[in-house]
């Protein structure tokens, strides 16, 4: 939590689940049904999904004149031009084993893993899997050979039908934030969290 002036936080606001639920599926909302948005803007503009306990003393530190910043699960950031709605690595993993398969996502081998985590871009010689849909500029989930969610990237392909059709080194998708910034000391901001 931090009592910075400069955020100011909405409690309820639909705007990030609407985001959701369009790039997700409906089925998507029902893996957040006992969260509820709270919407942090000033510096980053920040969603952030809370259970509905704490939303009490949520309101009590507002009332104080204080804003919570880091509470609850990490849902993403909103953006005003595309994609308005860049996801978290963990809402993505939560929402895909709640509807038990990725959209929006594409499968690399081990190898590609490792440069993923250095925070380079994807390439079609990493990909072994593409699930529908997927977009141009939008987001797109880089999921490892073990189906977790390693990297958010936009999307620099119209279908996964593209992907067989690329060059090797032909761009799949720009990485947009991998896990690998953790390790790179991210925590310490020697880097930007998201690349966009």
């Amino acid at each position: 939590m931090c009592a910075r002036k400069s955020v100011e936080c909405v409690v309820g606001e639909d705007e990030a689940l609407n985001h959701i639920a369009r790039l997700y599926g409906s089925r998507a909302l029902e893996a957040l049904k006992e969260y509820i948005p709270l919407h942090c803007v000033k510096p980053l503009n920040e969603v952030y999904l809370l259970k509905a306990e704490f939303l009490s003393t949520i309101e009590k530190i507002v009332e104080s004149g204080r804003y919570p910043y880091l509470a609850g699960l990490y849902a993403g950031r909103l953006r005003s031009s595309k994609p308005k709605f860049i996801p978290s690595h963990i809402l993505v993993d939560k929402i895909y084993k709640y509807i038990k398969h990725p959209v929006r996502a594409v499968k690399i081998s081990e190898t590609g893993v490792k440069v993923v985590l250095y925070g380079r871009d994807i390439l079609a010689e990493s990909v072994t899997e593409c699930y529908e849909p997927v977009e141009i500029g939008e987001v797109l989930s880089i999921l490892g050979p073990n189906g977790y969610v390693y990297a958010i990237g936009l999307s620099t392909i119209s279908s996964c039908g593209e992907v067989h059709r690329l060059r090797e080194k032909d761009l799949v998708a720009k990485s947009v934030f991998d896990l690998g910034w953790y390790l790179r000391g991210g925590t310490i901001l020697r880097e930007a969290r998201y690349k966009i």
